[in-house]
Parts: C-alpha cells; sequence; structure tokens
C-alpha cells in the first residue's frame, strides 16, 4: 500500500483532522503480503458482533490518553527512560516540543512509518508513550505490525475560519492505513473496513451487516483501541470520506472527551 495523499476534513466539533495531506515517504504495501484465503472473502453470518455488544467509549478513569497528553516534557522523558522504550532524539522540529523517532519494536509490535529522511515519521514524546499502550492492546491481538502513513505533519490544520493547527503539528497524531497479524495477514483499512458513513463504528448503535472475517478483525481492533482509551480521537472510513483509506487517531492536551466516529 502506498501512502496516499490524503485530504482530511474535518466535521464541525472537536474531531481533529486536517484540509491538507502532504505525501509522506512511501511505506510497505500490506495488501501484497496478505496470503491467499479465499474464505476471508465469503460473509459471516449477520451480527451482533463482539465489537457490536460492548459500549464503544472507554471508562475515563481507566483511559490513558489524557495522562500521557498531559505530560511536562521532563515527564515525559522519565517515563520514556523508565520503560526503556526504542526511541531517540531528533532534529529539532517546529510544533514539536520533544522530537523523537521509533527505532524498534514495542512490546513486540514494529510500526512501520516513514524512514529518518522523512519529517513524516517524526513524532512527540506523549505520542510514544501512547504507541507504546497501543502497542500493548495490539499484541494482545496478534498484531505484529502497524502501517503508518504519517505523524508529524508541520502544517497539517483544522478547516474553519481559525485554521487551528492539527495534532498532526504537534507530532501527536498518527495515520494508519493498515495491521499485520502474527499468521501473516494484512488488514487494509480501505479494503477491510466495510463501514458505512456517519453509522457509529463501534457498539450497540453499529448497524448490522453481512461482514467478511477480516472485516471483523479488523473492526475488533479497531473498536477495542476506542474501548481502551488510547487516543482521545479516532476517526474511521465511518467519519467521512477523507477517511476511507486510513484511521485517524491522535492526543491531546487538556482534551475534555474521547471522539469516535
Amino acid at each position: 500500500m502506498s501512502p496516499r495523499a490524503n485530504a482530511h476534513v474535518e466535521a464541525k466539533g472537536a474531531a481533529p483532522s486536517e484540509s491538507a495531506h502532504a505525501k509522506a515517504a512511501p511505506v510497505p504495501t500490506p495488501a501484497s503480503n496478505a496470503p491467499a484465503d479465499s474464505a476471508l472473502a465469503e460473509p459471516r453470518p449477520a451480527g451482533p458482533y463482539p465489537f457490536q455488544l460492548v459500549p464503544a467509549r472507554p471508562n475515563p478513569k481507566e483511559a490513558t490518553a489524557g495522562r500521557h497528553a498531559n505530560l511536562s516534557m521532563e515527564q515525559c522523558r522519565k517515563a520514556l527512560r523508565e520503560r526503556k522504550l526504542p526511541a531517540e532524539p531528533t532534529k529539532a522540529l517546529r510544533g514539536i516540543a520533544t522530537p523523537l523517532r521509533l527505532t524498534g519494536p514495542i512490546h513486540g509490535v514494529r510500526f512501520v512509518s516513514p524512514g529518518k529522511r522523512s519529517v513524516y515519521g517524526a513524532l512527540d514524546c506523549r505520542l510514544v508513550l501512547a504507541l507504546a499502550e497501543l502497542a500493548r492492546v495490539l499484541a494482545e491481538l496478534d498484531v505484529v505490525e502497524v502501517y503508518v502513513d504519517n505523524l508529524y505533519r508541520p502544517n497539517a490544520r483544522l478547516p474553519g475560519k481559525k485554521k487551528k493547527r492539527s495534532q498532526h503539528a504537534y507530532g501527536l497524531a498518527a495515520d494508519i492505513m493498515g495491521f499485520k497479524l502474527a499468521d501473516g495477514r494484512v488488514l487494509d483499512v480501505e479494503r477491510d473496513f466495510h463501514g458505512t458513513l456517519g453509522a457509529p463504528p463501534c457498539g450497540p448503535e453499529s448497524p448490522p451487516a453481512l461482514l467478511p472475517s477480516q472485516s471483523v478483525l479488523l473492526r475488533e481492533i479497531v473498536c477495542r483501541i476506542a474501548r481502551e482509551g488510547v487516543f482521545h480521537h479516532l476517526l474511521t472510513p465511518n467519519f467521512d470520506r477523507a477517511h476511507k483509506n486510513h484511521l485517524h487517531v491522535d492526543i491531546k492536551r487538556d482534551a475534555r472527551g474521547y471522539f469516535l466516529r
């Protein structure tokens, strides 16, 4: 899967996306790595699926997004050292308080993102902690790789008259294109999500549908991330057409709640 030039368009409200996307460095093509399996194309019986039977929103007391987003630079660096997370400093970048780059897997999960020659692979220390929590959740779901189109985008802004800066501009967001499982299967967001525009992607209000097994697996991953409260904002292909090929996730200092669409 090559990176797409994603045009992020936010709905009115607190959802974090951008009006323009600069093309990031190439990332591997998940779809080409997927083993042939005709059964994956067969729809399973209509739900309810597990992701429809549980609440879609996290318990704020258990969510980690706020704890990570509100750390000071010193607190974040200390947490990074204590957890021995694989990240190293990179050059100063406008908007990022503590610019870093990932240097290895976290909890056995590898984040495939733009390399050292691309600014789009940089991220803030606080997002490293959030990705570590994401990796913990994904490891429990047998995910071994995450395909990230971009993290930092210095000129990313939200739509509207005020044109506020997106969390991408602070190195606190990621656009995820897909996941690779331990058995070699690849879940591609554009190909496998099978969502419905405007519909809740998770929880009891998620509309019933005949979903292929790959779609069920992908939706389980997405909804588990949302329930764990790893991020403040999680936008799926259900949100708008600009998100048809990726999941937008981010954390935000002093965020007032959790947004899943």
